[in-house]
């Protein structure tokens, strides 16, 4: 017999055992008399059938295989009457994961497969089981086992960049890297825009920056890691990666977005590499930048990034040079942080624009067990490196002690100097000309 809206589709949580289900969590808009009817088809097209039901999509298919709806809220939250003609809801639908077994890329393929392309439908969340997760390693070291390793226990950690991004040649990159090194800085990363160039390739750049870090430790004793930017298409990665680790590197980068997801995860499940893995956020933007298409940047940046395995994630700073609600970087740096699963936590490091005046806002919103990365507010301190990375320990310092940035400069001359030049975080100003 004929029903509109099957029973087995269309059902609640209750009626389900929620660990052999992810649930996705999506923000809808359009012209529908039927809104459930709607959140229907996108269970069944990303799971069993298509526009129409084939002799071969049986009832019992559906039961093990089919997605269900689990909720439908109309925003506002009408009841009586819908005056608008069209129509915006939050959808739940949960997708068995024997669907796509324990990786990312065939979850991606169901929760957001061909509905992607649909308009104004956004992925705001994926809640999953710990039964899914149990697939995944997470990150081999996480935020402990990346402070044993440099033996730094009672600060965030601080990460510069060569700068600028590209088009310097080997040898300025090594006199750059041992001035960084000599400043204190706890690691020194590749820009995302440089990987293997005709100017500056992999290899040498490897062999110049662990010349520069052996040079500086003699005269310092302190161990500076480099993470040299390995991303590639992927059979060459893992060539890469293998090589730079034979040459002494104890560190990787990948623009992870751009690789594409399940990489990192076998990098950093590679017992030949044991690494910490750094995971860079460009081309991200492609996919959560949209209000109302493409999906949340907690999922992108927080939950995927610790199933794929990263130690330490990049992304954007509210308070910096690129325009985000600070929710949305809070957020991300909780998903990060927060338990899931048994995994262990993962460095968040908002950068983009970072300087030693933001550096306490940011530990009031997610603690002392952060990644301070910078570029220019290192590079162009009035007092040169040095003086750049001591203003940044020194304003985290000031947040450990409960005092003021301002007080804390008054007999730290470093962080005097930079809050002279850059200010403290102002909610009502900002200094970056890409967000005024």
């Amino acid at each position: 017999m004929k029903r509109n809206y099957d029973p087995i589709i269309f059902c609640q949580s209750e009626s389900l055992d929620l660990e052999d289900f992810v649930i996705a969590t999506y923000l809808m808009s359009a012209q529908t008399k039927d809104v459930l009817m709607r959140a229907g088809a996108m269970a069944v097209e990303q799971t069993t059938g298509t526009w129409l039901r084939v002799p071969d999509e049986t009832d019992e298919v559906r039961r093990k295989f089919v997605g269900r709806v689990i909720n439908v809220f109309n925003v506002p939250g009408y009841e009586a009457t819908c005056p608008d003609k069209i129509r915006t809801c939050v959808i739940q639908i949960a997708f068995p994961w024997r669907n796509f077994g324990q990786q990312l890329p065939e979850l991606l393929s169901t929760v957001f497969g061909n509905i992607s392309i649909m308009d104004n439908l956004k992925l705001l969340d994926l809640q999953f089981p710990k039964s899914f997760t149990a697939g995944f390693k997470g990150p081999r070291f996480g935020t402990q086992g990346l402070r044993d390793r440099l033996g730094i226990q009672d600060r965030p950690l601080t990460l510069a960049m060569i700068k600028p991004c590209t088009g310097i040649p080997i040898d300025v990159i090594e006199r750059q890297f041992y001035n960084l090194a000599l400043s204190g800085v706890d690691m020194v990363k590749d820009d995302e825009l440089i990987a293997d160039p005709i100017h500056a390739p992999l290899f040498k750049r490897i062999e110049a920056c662990q010349r520069a870090a052996e040079k500086a430790y003699k005269e310092t004793g302190k161990k500076v890691l480099y993470i040299p930017n390995i991303t590639d298409r992927q059979d060459r990665m893992f060539e890469k990666a293998h090589k730079a680790i034979d040459m002494g590197v104890e560190a990787l980068m990948v623009n992870v977005h751009a690789t594409g997801y399940g990489t990192m995860s076998a990098l950093a499940e590679d017992d030949s590499i044991k690494v910490p893995l750094l995971a860079h956020p460009c081309y991200s933007g492609t996919s959560y930048m949209g209000s109302s298409t493409g999906m949340s940047s907690h999922i992108i940046h927080g939950k995927f990034m610790r199933l794929e395995g990263a130690d330490m994630v990049v992304y954007n700073c509210s308070y910096g040079k690129v325009p985000s609600l600070v929710e949305r970087y809070v957020r991300i740096g909780q998903s990060l942080l927060s338990d899931f699963h048994g995994l262990k936590p993962t460095f968040p490091s908002p950068a983009a624009g970072m300087h030693p005046g933001l550096v306490g806002q940011v530990m009031d919103d997610l603690g002392p067990d952060i990644i301070i990365g910078a570029g220019a507010s290192m590079h162009a301190h009035p007092m040169g490196l040095k003086g750049g990375v001591a203003a940044l320990n020194q304003a985290a310092e000031a947040w450990k002690l409960n005092v003021t940035p301002q007080e804390y400069a008054q007999d730290h001359e470093e962080l005097r100097i930079s809050i002279d030049q850059w200010g403290v975080y102002d909610p009502n100003k900002s200094i970056f000309e890409l967000t005024n």
